[in-house]
């Protein structure tokens, strides 16, 4: 990637001049045939906000990976809260896709990199927004602390069509989560989608567990569940943390199912366990209490943050038990149905650890709200607050 630092750091006309001019050194002096031509391509503002210098190499190379599916506009910020007050510095780059058979160049995309510092990283919105490409949809991928009411992160927001975020990422998750519920309640928050990378990884997770009910001769089994144990693996940057993805597959389940959170406290049963009660409805024995555990599990060859498996369980005759948990190896999910002393093997999925640049360019064709995240979100957020209303009251 050629990269060029430019002296007027704010100056629109300037940085439009040079980002062309660095298009045509690219595509020569135009002897070339016409099928060989660069494309300057922009179907899309992609604007990022990093919090350290060391997230810049990793979305540069995503960057790359992106734009092969989504050419954009790229304006990347890198707003350092730590270091000195230091103004912008402003970098001009192009970087280009080529043909996979040939080698040769056929696409042309631009990057726009902002560099502040201290109290400086106020003015980032007010540099990188003129910038944008008019008549383009524009999405913010946020990669810092979320704080819903951060000056920069809510002008960002108010300019994007869609708010891209990564649960996986939080340094401090349950505070975050609680920001995201935030920030749907804030008024005009319809206007800006809002799309979890973590969210995303637990498609396949929420498809199997579906696939349950779907079977006839399940459903009566799984209307009597009443026990629910959620596994998963401490996040790397707070392992005494609940993962989002615990969190948010125990509120799609909830929210799905109809079940409501109870009002008592939640219990800690061992330092890695957290359990919930919720008030579930059954057809012929009217009202139900469902208990949901939150295992924190041993790491082994898992992946920080990450689900290892899911059940479903009831005391009721044959007492049936559903599964869905990777397999010893972490290459497959695979579903169980236990009635009584039958194991009833299910669908066996690969595992795909797909890139952050591939959930994201999915996310990328998607510009509505996810209704059902937010209801999940929602009550992730009750869950949270009522285990940390509990903790304080066991200090006490």
């Amino acid at each position: 990637m050629q990269q060029i630092q430019l002296e007027k750091t704010l100056d629109v006309e300037v940085v439009e001049r040079q980002l062309a001019e660095l298009w045509q050194q690219t595509t020569g002096d135009g002897s070339a045939d016409a099928d060989a031509a660069v494309l300057r391509a922009r179907v899309a503002n992609l604007l990022v906000f990093v919090a350290n210098d060391a997230l810049l190499d990793d979305v540069d190379q995503m960057m790359r990976e992106l734009t092969a599916i989504h050419p954009s506009r790229v304006l990347l910020m890198l707003g350092d809260r730590q270091g000195a007050d230091a103004d912008i510095e402003m970098y001009v780059a192009s970087f280009f896709q080529t043909d996979k058979r040939t080698g040769e160049k056929r696409l042309c995309c631009e990057q726009v990199t902002l560099k502040a510092h201290g109290k400086f990283i106020a003015e980032l919105p007010s540099a990188a927004l003129p910038l944008l490409v008019s008549d383009l949809s524009t999405f913010l991928w946020w990669r810092d602390a979320l704080r819903s009411t951060d000056k920069v992160f809510s002008t960002l927001t108010e300019a994007a069509h869609r708010l891209v975020i990564d649960s996986a990422e939080f340094a401090d998750p349950l505070r975050e989560l609680l920001e995201i519920d935030k920030v749907f309640a804030q008024e005009g928050a319809e206007e800006c989608g809002i799309s979890d990378l973590n969210w995303a990884r637990l498609t396949w997770w929420r498809s199997l567990l579906a696939d349950f009910y779907d079977v006839p001769a399940y459903q009566p089994l799984l209307e009597q569940i009443d026990q629910v144990q959620i596994d998963y693996v401490a996040p790397e940057l707070a392992p005494t943390q609940v993962a989002p993805q615990a969190l948010l597959i125990a509120g799609w389940l909830a929210s799905r199912l109809g079940w409501t959170l109870l009002n008592e406290h939640p219990s800690q049963e061992t330092d890695g366990t957290l359990a919930f009660k919720f008030a579930g409805k059954r057809t012929n024995s009217g009202a139900a209490v469902i208990n949901l555990e939150l295992n924190r599990v041993e790491r082994g060859e898992r992946k920080p943050g990450r689900l290892a498996q899911v059940t479903l369980r009831s005391a009721a005759e044959q007492q049936p038990t559903f599964t869905v948990g990777r397999s010893a190896d972490n290459l497959h999910l695979i579903t169980e149905a236990k009635l009584g002393p039958t194991t009833q093997r299910g669908r066996v999925l690969p595992v795909r650890n797909r890139t952050a640049a591939q959930l994201f360019s999915r996310e990328m064709e998607i510009l509505c709200n996810d209704d059902v995240y937010q209801e999940v979100v929602a009550l992730a957020a009750r869950l949270i607050d009522r285990s940390t209303v509990s903790s304080v009251d066991q200090e006490n």
